[in-house]
């Protein structure tokens, strides 16, 4: 074979070999494994749990990914992507744990930043109907139609997301479960929390085995 062609079919090699590697790193660090292997993520996961997005329509388990990253594998995708994993590794590897006096992980502070995180189009994948509720059966209140006309542009122009208006369905923060909006929600972590300590009491060794198996 001449050289000359030698070269051209290494470097089309070698961008394939990075492009796959590149695609199966992106895809394996957006697993819902990958996700909760960093203990910060422990109290989200646990608040999921309990919440109305727990599981999908089709009843599998919602995956981190499906609400915080753009849907797809376009531009978008990548640079969300990027930024939001180097802005986890900081945050996980240089700044101490929140939950500890003087740490630096305050949620009430990240809320804000964390909703712009959750995109819209994730949102109307499986609410495809916004004049409906979100198993497609019942209409939305007269408040929940204007608010969504406003969305849509038919009655004015709504400047926030869905996740600016529809707060802590599959996340909420002990600080937030005083707020009536969450109230349903709340009640239904007091019960399992309630539950789950009942069944320590019953059965401690077991109890003992699940935490030592949480990241």
């Amino acid at each position: 074979m001449p050289r000359n062609h030698v070269l051209p079919r290494a470097v089309l090699i070698g961008l394939v070999a990075v492009l796959a590697a590149s695609a199966w790193g992106l895809s394996a660090t957006s697993s819902r494994e990958f996700c909760l292997s960093c203990h910060e993520m422990s109290p989200q996961a646990e608040e999921q749990r309990w919440s109305s997005h727990a599981l999908s329509a089709d009843k599998k388990p919602v995956a981190c990914a499906e609400c915080h990253l753009p849907p797809g594998f376009g531009p978008r995708f990548v640079a969300v992507k990027i930024y939001s994993g180097l802005k986890d590794a900081v945050m996980h590897f240089f700044l101490p744990d929140g939950s500890q006096p003087g740490g630096g992980l305050i949620r009430a502070e990240l809320q804000p930043q964390a909703r712009r995180f959750v995109d819209d189009d994730n949102c109307l994948r499986c609410h495809r109907d916004l004049y409906k509720d979100a198993r497609g059966e019942q209409a939305v209140s007269e408040l929940g139609k204007i608010a969504h006309d406003s969305y849509l542009g038919k009655n004015g122009q709504a400047r926030s997301n869905c996740a600016g208006c529809h707060r802590n369905l599959a996340h909420l923060p002990v600080f937030d479960r005083r707020l009536d909006a969450n109230r349903a929600f709340a009640e239904r972590i007091r019960k399992e929390l309630t539950l789950e300590q009942a069944r320590a009491e019953q059965n401690p060794n077991e109890h003992n085995q699940k935490e030592e198996a949480l990241p």
